[in-house]
């Protein structure tokens, strides 16, 4: 099953260049961040992610790969990495029809791994000349491999909403909300929110600093429901 989720995140990707030769240009950012103590207490950390965008004929694809690693001494205090694609069949200016499948497997959680798949309408809200808003929603499914061997799988309500405002001609504001709702009660609706400030510094390389904050309303009984990530990068764009 897991085998079948993973080829289904690239669907839209064969699809998209199935259509037509004729590319555009990529736009991609790569972003990494870190740091390292040494002396009386021992730490590190490492953040990396690849953002991804670009348009064939009537469609607009997205994919991303996002790590986070961290150390304490000789403990490590947090491993995950997730990936996804995102493809949108443009029905007009405002609105297109997508397909999205992520992976996330993350040592520090209730599962082993984490595959999703969904698919559905997407709608531009709000335009202006500074900000956009845009909406997803749609159904899919879930599937959770456990730590034990097992795995438990649902039907989800995916709900998405991006908002992007330039602060000014150097500066942006970026929030994003989304919600797998589990169709089922014993099974975790996972959430997260993702908020960030990006500065340009000079040419293509940018500062950001982001709070993520992800939340499990069916958490384990020796976990916590919300876990926060501040971070500090540099975000190349090319």
């Amino acid at each position: 099953m897991k085998q079948f989720l993973l080829s289904g995140i690239f669907l839209s990707v064969i699809s998209a260049q199935a259509l037509s030769d004729d590319a555009k240009p990529w736009h991609a950012t790569a972003e990494l961040g870190g740091t390292m103590t040494t002396g009386n207490t021992e730490t590190s950390t490492l953040k990396a992610k690849l953002d991804m965008k670009h348009e064939i004929a009537q469609w607009k694809n997205a994919y991303f790969a996002d790590v986070l690693y961290s150390e304490d001494g000789e403990n490590k205090t947090a491993s995950r990495w997730k990936v996804g694609a995102k493809g949108g069949y443009v029905i007009d200016e405002t609105s297109n029809i997508f397909i999205l499948g992520e992976h996330e497997q993350d040592e520090f959680s209730d599962y082993d791994s984490v595959s999703s798949f969904a698919g559905g309408y997407s709608k531009r809200l709000m335009k202006s000349d500074n900000a956009l808003l845009d909406l997803d929603v749609g159904p899919g499914y879930k599937y959770f491999d456990l730590m034990d061997g097992t795995s438990e799988k649902t039907g989800i309500l995916h709900l998405g909403l991006a908002y992007e405002n330039s602060l000014s001609a150097t500066s942006k504001f970026t929030q994003l909300l989304v919600s797998d709702v589990a169709f089922k009660d014993d099974i975790s609706t996972l959430s997260r929110s993702e908020t960030a400030i990006t500065a340009n510094i000079m040419g293509e390389l940018a500062m950001k600093l982001g709070l993520t904050i992800r939340h499990d309303n069916n958490a384990g009984i020796d976990k916590k429901s919300i876990d926060t990530e501040t971070t500090i990068t540099l975000l190349y764009t090319f």
